[in-house]
């Protein structure tokens, strides 16, 4: 191989390369890489062939961590010539030259590890290699009984190396039963064990991930996928992330398909294996680039070769500009639904997307496949990737144009009136209804369902509802109205009139609460029928996975979560605050003893001045969002969790309130006693209740509850609680949603049958 250098290559391509590596990413692929080309294969990439490519490819690209890439690629926020460096298989090469190579460029890399080496399985081309390297030169020529192959000889360098190409070729494809049967029988013959092959060991592993390199599955034992049993390749798939997070003692979200050709080496019931196995993302060997649209459990692969600088520059132009293969994963038989919803991974901050996230999980279960109509990320104010694996990979997802008027339409934050109506995001509107039609085209959904908030989201609904007739069903969640908010005129007109259609046309009207049905039921007494109620819930999957973490506070210490959002007026934290100071001020508790904690607030400001102003800004702290499973942690963590719910949400119950109980910890009401919020907390264990606007109620109840914290050694848990609150799972409320939508069904025309009714808007 010619050398490669950086400052050779041709920077007239720099500009191409930004202009056609936009929203791609590109992931180069790497196998063993020693010191020195193996006599025995002598066109196998050397160290110093590997330094020369990988400083080319820095030139080239900007190198980042896979996992940061990913998750930057499905928000939107992808940096131009993105690249990323893997490595398969597993090797003891790699600690010893390739990560100090890494680490002098500064280079991030993940490595993707068969994990039966670490318990006596080498790689079975090493087991060829190291095989055919020690058989002696007298040696007969080798028949491989059962392989149909022609008696092989091995008695010069030039049959050696033939016979590793095409022992390598010939085995890879063979059942995993008759591989190492007939390595035995080449082991036998040339005398070599086993045991005695070079493999990675799993303090290198270990090694290589404190250093912080990422460290992925790449199964057991490195079998063709598609030729094997069903049961033993998820064996192959998931007991190698097993085995990987038990000797790293950290999480492994990554795999690589065995030789990674898609439809050769593994088909889509390999995809859904790997996703339920718990990865949040697979690659391929196929080459091409990953864009927004690829399938996360599909990411293509590349290694360059160059060998000159502008020859490598164009093998990963041709890269860029080349439609990778992927898999189409079989859809489920069943009847689809088209459901709008603004608020969908990897939109972070509102408790509206578990919603719809679990309600897509779970009604498939119940015979309905939904297709999800979203918002493209950068109409988010703040994405996170960590709820995007939780997508089944049957669902489709169309995130339609989206702009935030706030953000992409201001001049330092100041918009017209106009463009926020009937919010911020009206943009959506049009784009949502376009990519609608085209979906409702393509797929023939037999109805329609969108939810609150935002308006936008039922203004699609119900255009879309207009131009197809297709059925609809308006997940309001809460009331759209309340007194004083939206405060603009205009916008208050526009909601009212949103609502009212909703209310006319929609085939039912889905609320949270009950008494939020019956505000509605008042208000259209002749619409009162098709009112339900289908609750919030909570994640029960996410449960069981969960161990309580209280990062940062001591188990002696008395920790009070409050996990979301705080709204200064309505959800006002002053009461607590003052009874706090009072606390401390009359020695009823230690200050050191006390930890009030705000995570994901997003008003922290005004939070700490608030304590600021009490003088215990000592002991409140608020800290940044964290994953939804994380949250979880933390309030498994805590010892008393917070609610705070003005008068003006009374017809309202949060849905972390079904979070907080499924935990069995404590919980702080600071609530108005006429409101829905009391009411459902009040039927459960282990709560205590006060007024929002009543420093001393909330004074007496939290040292009732400090001293239960103190009696019961700090473990307080109501398994009273969980046992309640289990018939508010997820899974059971889509399955209310799924006798919703059965009702409309049973009294519509199929969506096969509708021809070409479809009107253009």
């Amino acid at each position: 191989m010619q050398p490669i250098s950086a400052c050779e290559s041709d920077c007239t391509m720099a500009p191409l390369f930004n202009l056609i590596s936009r929203g791609k990413l590109t992931v180069l692929l790497f196998h063993k890489v020693p010191k020195h080309a193996h006599i025995l294969d002598p066109g196998e990439l050397n160290l110093a062939g590997f330094e020369r490519i990988l400083d080319a490819a820095m030139h080239f690209f900007r190198i980042l961590p896979l996992q940061e890439a990913i998750s930057a690629l499905q928000t939107d926020k992808l940096p131009p010539r993105s690249a990323c460096i893997t490595f398969d298989d597993g090797y003891p090469e790699w600690l010893a030259n390739v990560v100090p190579v890494l680490e002098r460029r500064g280079v991030h890399a993940t490595f993707f590890v068969t994990t039966g080496q670490f318990n006596g399985l080498p790689m079975w081309n090493e087991r060829i290699l190291y095989a055919i390297e020690r058989a002696p030169d007298s040696l007969a020529p080798l028949l491989l009984q059962g392989s149909g192959l022609q008696p092989i000889r091995l008695d010069s360098a030039f049959h050696r190396q033939h016979a590793i190409r095409q022992l390598d070729a010939f085995l890879k494809y063979q059942p995993p039963e008759s591989k190492e049967r007939m390595l035995e029988q080449l082991e036998a013959h040339v005398g070599a064990q086993r045991h005695n092959v070079p493999v990675m060991s799993a303090d290198d592993l270990r090694a290589i991930h404190a250093k912080g390199f990422g460290i992925g599955g790449h199964s057991v034992t490195h079998p063709i996928l598609s030729r094997c049993e069903q049961d033993f390749a998820y064996r192959e798939i998931a007991g190698a992330r097993e085995d990987l997070e038990a000797r790293i003692r950290g999480r492994v979200s990554a795999f690589a398909y065995p030789n990674g050709i898609p439809g050769k080496d593994f088909g889509p019931e390999h995809i859904a294996m790997v996703q339920r196995a718990g990865y949040a993302h697979a690659l391929t060997t196929h080459r091409g680039v990953a864009t927004a649209g690829t399938s996360p459990f599909q990411i293509p692969r590349f290694t360059p070769w160059g060998p000159s600088p502008t020859r490598m520059a164009l093998q990963l132009i041709r890269n860029l500009c080349q439609r990778p293969k992927t898999l189409v994963v079989d859809e489920p038989a069943g009847r689809r639904a088209m459901m709008v919803a603004f608020h969908f991974p990897p939109q972070a901050g509102s408790s509206g997307i578990q919603r719809t996230l679990n309600f897509v999980k779970h009604l498939p279960s119940s015979g309905w496949q939904p297709t999800v109509l979203s918002a493209h990320p950068r109409a988010y104010e703040e994405c996170s990737s960590d709820l995007l694996r939780q997508i089944p990979p049957t669902t489709r997802v169309v995130r339609a144009f989206a702009l935030d008027a706030a953000r992409h339409l201001s001049f330092k934050r100041k918009y017209l009136d106009v463009l926020a109506l009937p919010d911020r995001w009206s943009s959506w509107w049009l784009g949502g209804t376009l990519a609608g039609l085209r979906e409702i085209r393509r797929e023939r959904p037999q109805l329609i369902w969108s939810t609150y908030p935002i308006a936008s989201a039922h203004l699609i609904g119900a255009t879309l509802h207009r131009l197809t007739g297709l059925p609809w069903v308006a997940d309001f969640r809460d009331p759209m109205l309340s007194p004083g908010y939206p405060s603009g005129k205009l916008q208050r007109r526009l909601w009212e009139g949103i609502e009212a259609y909703a209310m006319q046309n929609a085939k039912f009207c889905v609320f949270t609460t009950e008494r939020a049905r019956q505000t509605f039921q008042l208000r259209y007494p002749d619409k009162a029928n098709k009112c339900v109620v289908i609750e919030n819930g909570y994640d029960e999957d996410v449960f069981t996975s969960a161990h309580p973490v209280r990062v940062g506070v001591p188990v002696n210490q008395f920790m009070l979560l409050h996990s979301g959002v705080i709204y200064p007026q309505e959800r006002d934290p002053g009461a607590l605050f003052e009874a706090v100071k009072l606390i401390v001020e009359q020695g009823l508790l230690p200050r050191a003893s006390l930890k009030i904690r705000f995570r994901a607030a997003r008003h922290e400001s005004e939070v700490m001045a608030l304590a600021r102003l009490h003088d215990i800004d000592d002991i409140v702290e608020c800290l940044p969002p964290i994953s939804y499973a994380d949250a979880i942690s933390e309030m498994l963590g805590s010892d008393v969790l917070l609610v705070f719910q003005g008068r003006a949400f009374n017809p309202q119950i949060p849905a972390k309130i079904y979070e907080y109980l499924r935990t069995g910890r404590a919980i702080l009401g600071l609530i108005d006693f006429e409101g829905d919020t009391a009411r459902k907390l009040e039927t459960f264990k282990c709560v205590e209740l006060a007024s929002i606007d009543s420093s001393k109620q909330v004074m007496h109840k939290l040292l009732k509850l400090h001293a239960e914290f103190t009696a019961s050694g700090g473990v307080d848990i109501s398994h009273d609680n969980i046992a309640q609150i289990k018939r508010y799972s997820r899974k059971d409320q889509a399955r209310l949603l799924a006798d919703v939508l059965d009702q409309v069904r049973s009294n519509v025309q199929p969506a096969s049958q509708m021809g070409q009714d479809v009107r253009q808007p």
